[in-house]
């Protein structure tokens, strides 16, 4: 009964400690809006909320596979992977430390006696078979406050891969459409290129018969070869995005080298803008989530440093079989057992533990200002992709605009030019208006896409949101 009495007490006071030396934990108030749409942002959101797997919006399958693919051979998440299962053995191990230690062992000797010490001498031989327990009670909650602590930097952990994945997967979807991009600009400075070419050697016959001047034919050639300079940039510009985009994907050196990539020739225009999302969404952003859980183990660890101050108590005891000879060994007389208990405290380590505390409470602090700035961080991202995108789709429509007015512009300007009504310069203005105005239409559209994966990452969309 007086043992019952003893291990309830034991259990009440562990119990007792072990949560008044972990400090009280509160979330800093955060004035958020109610939803994540800013004022400037005049365009009308869908009925669609962005699923876990936004990408798909764009209709795009060369894309979702090149994603699959991604998911499956990039390095980075590879390396997050195994980094959550480090994170999993540490756990593990600080769970097993709050349970017994049991170990078994056997051991044979033979000593010869000294004649001078023991009378006669003599040679004994002894066989030992034992089995030994330690167990140390976790009063002061140093052990489950260190489990504690190791669980929030696990799934801190897990969080970190979940930001990395929706970074890298925003990273694939970028450059897959800043490579259908360049190719679309590549066409069009080729179409182009050929027309001036064209142009050119019309330019040359007509010198020829004295009908133009040598400088209508100069600055028709230097046309022409401007655009020929712009294409060679533009497949080179081709070539380094492959090859970044083979990065992400994870190809190997010799599908970099050897390889070839399918690009769609288009991208879609008619992807959904979020619908209207409450705050509280975003701060299950997987770097916000990391932020909170090194806050709640830097928390735990203080709880950790404090049980410093108090001894340790660890209870042993060990039993077995012990002869002189091995016949004897399985006998009852041969049985031995003991207990005992450790108690082990620091009497005077000249302010080690009271610093250790002061570190991590201080680590506790920044730790608590991280978190503040990541959630502000965030609302920031998602403010400025949401303007960033109105501003880029009012953009491209007045681009589209633009380009039609310059294509009535060239067409006048060549029509004057064969009546002697204007001179060649303004042909040739008028053209390269032309040609910036199509390309720039095709960043412009390119931007578009890119602004809404800015959105889509910003918002940090995972399945584990989605479900809540």
């Amino acid at each position: 009964m007086k043992l019952r009495t003893i291990s309830i007490c034991i259990i009440i006071i562990s119990a007792t400690l072990g949560c008044s030396l972990t400090p009280e934990l509160k979330n800093p108030e955060l004035d958020i809006p109610s939803n994540l749409q800013p004022s400037a942002f005049s365009l009308q959101s869908s009925d669609h909320n962005p699923e876990p797997q936004w990408w798909k919006q764009f209709n795009d399958p060369v894309l979702d596979k090149l994603i699959e693919e991604t998911l499956r051979n990039n390095d980075d998440l590879m390396i997050a992977v195994s980094r959550i299962e480090q994170a999993g053995a540490i756990l593990g191990i600080s769970s097993s430390q709050l349970y017994p230690l049991l170990t078994a062992g056997g051991s044979f000797t033979r000593a010869k006696a000294s004649e001078e010490v023991h009378n006669g001498g003599g040679t004994n031989n002894t066989f030992t078979l034992s089995a030994m327990v330690s167990y140390e009670i976790d009063l002061w909650g140093k052990l489950r406050n260190k489990k504690k602590a190791d669980l929030s930097r696990l799934l801190a952990t897990k969080a970190v891969r979940d930001s990395l994945e929706i970074s890298i997967i925003s990273q694939v979807a970028s450059t897959y459409f800043n490579l259908i991009s360049i190719e679309k600009q590549l066409r069009t400075a080729e179409e182009i290129m050929l027309r001036l070419k064209e142009i050119y050697e019309f330019r040359e016959k007509q010198f020829k018969h004295g009908l133009i001047d040598e400088l209508t034919l100069e600055q028709s050639r230097a046309e022409y070869e401007s655009t020929r300079i712009l294409v060679e940039t533009l497949k080179a510009q081709k070539e380094n995005i492959k090859s970044s985009l083979f990065v992400l994907i994870g190809k190997t050196p010799k599908e970099l080298f050897e390889g070839n990539l399918d690009i769609s020739q288009d991208f879609s225009e008619d992807i959904p803008i979020p619908s209207l999302l409450p705050s509280e969404v975003l701060l299950k952003r997987p770097d916000i989530v990391q932020a909170e859980e090194n806050l709640r183990a830097a928390n735990f660890d203080i709880a950790v440093a404090k049980a410093s101050y108090f001894p340790s108590i660890t209870l042993t005891g060990s039993a077995g079989l012990q002869s002189n000879e091995l016949s004897n060994l399985i006998q009852s007389s041969a049985s031995f057992w003991n207990i005992g208990a450790i108690v082990a405290g620091t009497v005077l380590d000249f302010g080690r533990t009271k610093n250790t505390i002061m570190l991590k409470e201080a680590q506790k602090k920044e730790a608590l200002i991280q978190y503040v700035k990541t959630v502000r961080t965030a609302f920031k991202e998602v403010y400025d992709a949401m303007v960033n995108l109105d501003q880029s789709i009012k953009r491209l429509e007045a681009q589209r605009e633009q380009l039609r007015s310059l294509e009535k512009v060239i067409a006048l300007a060549e029509k004057k030019y064969e009546r002697g009504l204007t001179d060649y310069l303004t042909v040739l203005d008028s053209q390269r208006g032309y040609l910036n105005a199509r390309l720039n239409l095709i960043r412009l559209q390119t931007e578009v896409i890119n602004n809404h994966i800015f959105l889509f990452k910003a918002l940090g969309i995972t399945e584990l949101s989605q479900g809540s």
